[in-house]
């Protein structure tokens, strides 16, 4: 669904997912590193009710929040001005041209934002405390620099959130819509 979504060859598409979810998590864990506000966004929008109605939400008739579908500002806050370079790193990595790597990080800092949610919403011993969410995405994170060298450098900026503005601090920011 995601490659017809976004116009792409499948094979290419699935490269460029697992590449591009490693820097979308980096992001997050250096926002969650920094004491910012990714917890209140998961607490607040993304309770991983995007991963009960996936197919929905890459087709266009998911009954969910704007908030909660928002990429495009989920990744201006997350990423700021990375995201060209990201998407670059992304596009080398899978085959997929820039603009097609544009159009597929926007779809997926939803569904990545609805599994955390999701995940942490999960019954006592199958799921994580937000108080871990920095920990547990950095773990992540370096999982992601040791399975994805070509992108090190920049999953390392990301999860250290250098060169990164607030991650998520426009987002909460008295109820602003993304």
């Amino acid at each position: 669904q995601v490659s017809q979504r976004i116009g792409a060859d499948e094979a290419k598409t699935r490269t460029a997912i697992h590449a591009a979810v490693p820097a979308l998590m980096a992001a997050f864990a250096g926002e969650a590193q920094r004491g910012g506000g990714i917890k209140t966004a998961i607490r607040q929008d993304h309770d991983g009710s995007i991963i009960d109605q996936l197919s929905e939400y890459l087709n266009g008739t998911a009954q969910l929040s704007p908030r909660t579908t928002n990429g495009a500002g989920i990744l201006d806050h997350t990423l700021g001005g990375e995201q060209e370079q990201v998407a670059r790193a992304v596009s080398a990595k899978s085959g997929l041209d820039l603009g097609t790597v544009m159009k597929l990080l926007p779809l997926l800092a939803p569904i990545v934002m609805g599994m955390l949610g999701k995940k942490s919403n999960a019954s006592p011993g199958g799921g994580f405390s937000l108080d871990d969410l920095g920990s547990i995405l950095g773990r992540e994170t370096e999982d992601a620099k040791q399975s994805n060298p070509d992108l090190g450098d920049i999953l390392g900026r990301l999860g250290s959130g250098g060169g990164i503005g607030d991650v998520l601090g426009g987002l909460l920011g008295g109820g602003r819509d993304r």
